[in-house]
């Protein structure tokens, strides 16, 4: 399926831990998807999307949360099944903290 939990928190932003990442979205389950899961910018739909270049995918009970290696920013989607790729909808920003808090 693709999903694992972090092997290695240094794939985090610095301070960050899954355990800090958890406790900021209340959601014990969260988990790191592998980054070349295929993440799209798909703010019209499908058939308007664009692939992102992402090195962490942030799965949250549904939502999902990839950072751009290009701009530094977390891209918030969802997806219709767990193999199809993740479609976001918008950036939220470089801190993930924010990112988190607009899930």
């Amino acid at each position: 399926m693709g999903t694992k939990d972090f092997h290695d928190n240094t794939t985090l932003p610095t301070g960050w831990t899954l355990s800090d990442v958890r406790r900021r979205a209340r959601d014990d389950v969260a988990l790191s998807l592998d980054p070349s899961t295929p993440v799209y910018l798909a703010p019209y739909g499908p058939d308007e999307s664009a692939p992102l270049n992402v090195d962490i995918i942030l799965d949250f009970s549904g939502l999902y949360l990839a950072r751009c290696i290009d701009d530094s920013e977390w891209y918030m989607g969802q997806r219709a099944a767990p193999e199809e790729p993740i479609l976001c909808w918008s950036s939220y920003g470089e801190d993930l903290g924010t990112a988190i808090d607009n899930l």
